[in-house]
């Protein structure tokens, strides 16, 4: 094992990593997932990506500039706290992961994301200018797809707790709130609840709106379980629908145009990350 300020140079070490043997990127133990997607139209067949990273960030030592972009180093410089820090790297190692996984690009510090107007990620590869990326975190995973710019997508991870109940109920409309009464089980509850906020909030990012619009916007007209996940659709956006994944204390969702057929490898992600999505210290909840 290295020490904790050694960065490592072999980038496809970085990315063949798993959970079981961690490797270090200049002051962060890493473990990786990513995977392509293909997204089979009617007309047309495109890829897209997604990634999962688990780090435990060092707080005081420097990104690796072997990775990352000089501008992100300026702007992950000018962070104070902690916990956006640690967002911050999550959301870039997750997004340059799942660009080197699409586009099979060698030299990290070729992609960059950069912050829109509206705190939107914005995605930068030289020489490349057709994809963008959704970025989502949670304690310490963070995950991200990459996609075309002719086909939205939108992702978010949450961890399940029950104690968010509450909070999430005061979000739901008065048909989505009698849909979910008949779940019984607090953990089958809360799980539910979960995929709820995590269809929204992807949807949000898709529309670039955040949370700042009124959520009763994103409505969601069904939610049924198929073939091992959740998959939605919306009451006032019909051309897009949800994938959500119970994967183990969390839930992962991708929104997508609905007329697009896609599916994301499950198995292998627990075979990465198992341990990792069932020992966060701050599960308040067993089920």
């Amino acid at each position: 094992m290295r020490k904790l300020s050694e960065p490592i140079r072999d980038l496809k070490a970085f990315f063949d990593l798993d959970c079981e043997g961690s490797s270090l990127l200049g002051g962060i133990c890493v473990a990786s997932y990513a995977e392509q997607l293909i997204l089979k139209r009617e007309d047309a067949v495109m890829k897209a990506a997604v990634s999962f990273v688990h780090a435990d960030y060092n707080a005081d030592a420097p990104l690796d500039r072997e990775v990352f972009h000089s501008d992100e180093c300026s702007y992950f410089e000018s962070l104070v706290f902690h916990r956006r820090k640690s967002n911050f790297v999550l959301g870039r190692l997750s997004a340059k992961q799942a660009v080197s996984v699409l586009l099979s690009e060698p030299n990290l510090r070729n992609v960059s994301v950069e912050t829109g107007v509206f705190g939107q990620p914005m995605l930068r590869i030289n020489g490349v200018h057709s994809y963008q990326v959704s970025i989502a975190h949670c304690d310490y995973i963070g995950a991200a797809v990459v996609f075309p710019e002719a086909h939205p997508m939108g992702i978010d991870i949450e961890r399940i707790d029950s104690k968010r109940n509450k909070t999430i109920e005061s979000q739901l409309t008065t048909e989505e709130k009698e849909r979910i009464s008949v779940v019984r089980g607090v953990g089958e509850y809360s799980a539910l609840l979960t995929v709820f906020w995590t269809v929204k909030e992807a949807l949000s990012k898709i529309l670039r709106t955040g949370f700042t619009t009124s959520l009763h916007v994103l409505e969601m007209n069904e939610t049924r379980l198929v073939d091992g996940y959740f998959q939605s659709t919306f009451s006032h956006f019909p051309q897009y629908a949800a994938q959500s994944y119970q994967l183990g204390d969390y839930i992962c969702t991708i929104v997508a145009p609905r007329k697009t057929e896609w599916s994301m490898n499950t198995s292998r992600i627990y075979e990465k990350f198992n341990t990792i999505f069932h020992r966060n210290p701050f599960v308040g909840h067993a089920y």
